[in-house]
């Protein structure tokens, strides 16, 4: 467990706002107190004085990082994924998981929530199926041959097996028993992502009187809005209760359609998530992605069709970018969009997404530029590329 630590100095993000200068006491990997000229009592020191001091981010969809992905299935490439997100501000997650063929997918599931019990790296908070329960019309660069119809009986299975980790569920309503599958979800605790689908505007409705509350990369993987067939992602803008997710790398979606998402939807509505694939963290060499060969540039795309396949960025890369696109948002919401309120949209607003007193100490510290200058993850001071701890 890592020893006490003071941070000292910085413009401190808590549930209450900005407080400056705040210094934040950690001890045995949690928040136990914040205020200005804490006593140092034999603590380890950091000196933020200059520094902006906000939650860890937490990615509700993230594959991969460091040359890992969650649906290899492999201890190893899971631990490379969770330390190369610490390391790179994003230091709570939900282990996302495309289609894959029935026994792979058991064994990546089960692999994620093993992963769970461990004591380093970015906390993996839960799974989130990104399938297989997928419109193969709106495949994007899963294999359509790897989605079958929503299975109530396989969710079963495979939530059994996560040992009730399974979290978020993407799927498309349209599918036959789709409807029935999501209420059986929520039932069962599971919050549901709409994604991966052609739904129509009325379909994607039914799915929330089924208790659909999320939508999955809005805009990716799915129907365009259209004037007179608002589909998806016109009832995704206009439904307020929907969390929607936003990829703000500026390849999946421009930033103007960024800047229209935000000014549509309510604050704590809007979700950054990252999308992540083994190529974060600058994973070098040919990657082989969902069962197709891949290459990494402004994102990650299919080597045969160049359909998008995952994004190379963090959420702290997608703060920062919008926060450029959006002068008019306040900074905090922007920061929110990728701390607390995703935890909140899957209540786990008390196991990550916050700094007060009794919270786990993930901590990212930002320069006036918003780049990460240090990462705090479970109360110990991590190395960032140029910025040893």
């Amino acid at each position: 467990m890592a020893g006490a630590l003071l941070v000292r100095g910085g413009a401190v993000l808590s549930t209450d706002g900005w407080r400056a200068p705040c210094d934040i006491r950690v001890v045995a990997g949690r928040v136990v107190e914040l205020g200005a000229a804490l006593a140092a009592d034999g603590a380890r020191e950091i000196d933020a004085s200059r520094l902006r001091i906000v939650p860890g981010f937490v990615d509700l969809h993230v594959h991969g990082a460091g040359g890992g992905m969650f649906e290899d299935g492999d201890a190893e490439a899971v631990r490379r994924i969770v330390h190369t997100l610490a390391r790179l501000g994003t230091t709570a997650l939900l282990a996302t998981i495309g289609a894959l063929p029935v026994e792979p997918l058991r064994q990546a599931v089960e692999n994620a929530a093993a992963a769970m019990r461990w004591s380093d790296g970015a906390r993996i908070l839960g799974i989130h199926l990104e399938g297989p329960f997928l419109n193969p019309a709106r495949a994007g660069a899963q294999q359509a041959d790897w989605m079958r119809l929503p299975s109530l009986a396989e969710l079963d299975d495979l939530q059994r097996r996560a040992g009730g980790a399974i979290r978020l569920v993407t799927l498309a309503p349209e599918l036959p028993g789709g409807l029935e599958l999501i209420a059986a979800l929520r039932r069962r605790g599971i919050h549901v992502g709409l994604g991966h689908s052609e739904a129509s505007a009325a379909q994607v409705e039914a799915a929330i009187a089924a208790g659909a509350t999320h939508v999955t990369h809005l805009f990716n993987a799915m129907g365009a809005l259209h004037h007179r067939a608002p589909g998806l992602p016109g009832v995704a803008l206009t439904a307020d209760h929907l969390a929607v997710e936003l990829i703000a790398d500026g390849a999946h979606v421009d930033r103007r359609v960024v800047d229209l998402v935000w000014r549509c939807k309510p604050a704590g509505r809007v979700l950054l998530v990252s999308d992540g694939v083994a190529a974060v963290g600058g994973a070098a060499g040919p990657l082989t992605l969902f069962g197709a060969a891949c290459v990494a540039g402004d994102a990650v795309r299919r080597r045969d069709g160049g359909q998008l396949a995952g994004s190379c960025t963090t959420l702290a890369t997608a703060v920062r970018n919008v926060a450029a696109w959006c002068p008019h948002l306040r900074l905090e919401d922007v920061v929110c969009a990728a701390t607390a309120w995703p935890a909140r949209s899957l209540g786990l607003e008390t196991s990550a997404g916050t700094i007060a007193p009794g919270s786990v100490a993930d901590l990212v510290l930002l320069d006036q530029q918003l780049g990460v200058r240090g990462v705090v993850c479970r109360g110990e001071a991590l190395g960032t590329a140029g910025h040893p701890p």
